[in-house]
């Protein structure tokens, strides 16, 4: 930008317009300076006319381009900044939908573990015999009752009787394991 402009955030052309205002005055007769007084156009036009003036409107149209350029640019990057914006919204609701699962495989995690524990797996084995011994108990009822044949009653009991043995056995044994593995410090 021209430095005898003035400042560019500034309509006035700088400190030394008024001189050459002056002087164009200086140049002119005294006639010629009272129709200026007396008619308000011709000191329109004598003032448009002012070097000075030609000065301050292309200023004028200098700031104006800049401030066009500086608006263009502003929403360039306004756009840019939604853009973003919208990306950016998109990947933390994609964040947090992942996050939500996350949390629920964790739980399930936690759950098959702990269902999946050596101590747990124990308890159910002998749970699972406690049955196992129950329900041979109501097949002998059963038979002591004549509600079914003596090889129904074999066939069931037996199978019932080895379910039992073998759910005790392994929970059993695990316990053991487990207690020698608690006393090595695992």
């Amino acid at each position: 930008m021209d430095s005898s402009l003035g400042s560019p955030h500034s309509f006035y052309p700088g400190p030394h317009s008024s001189v050459g205002a002056m002087a164009e005055l200086a140049s002119l007769t005294r006639p010629d300076l009272e129709d200026l007084l007396a008619c308000e156009d011709k000191l329109t036009e004598f003032v448009a006319t002012l070097p000075q003036m030609a000065a301050a409107r292309n200023q004028c149209d200098q700031l104006a381009a800049q401030n066009e350029a500086i608006a263009k640019a502003s929403l360039e990057r306004s756009n840019e900044y939604e853009r973003s914006r919208d990306a950016t919204i998109r990947k933390m609701e994609e964040l947090n939908t992942l996050r939500t699962k996350f949390e629920e495989m964790t739980v399930a995690q936690q759950v098959a573990s702990e269902k999946l524990a050596p101590g747990n797996i124990q308890e159910s084995l002998l749970i699972c015999a406690v049955q196992s011994e129950e329900e041979s108990e109501k097949i002998a009822e059963n038979f002591l009752q004549k509600r079914i044949d003596v090889d129904a009653f074999l066939g069931e009991y037996l199978e019932k009787r080895i379910e039992t043995h073998l759910r005790r056995f392994k929970g059993e044994r695990l316990g053991a394991q487990l207690q020698e593995l608690h006393k090595a410090g695992f």
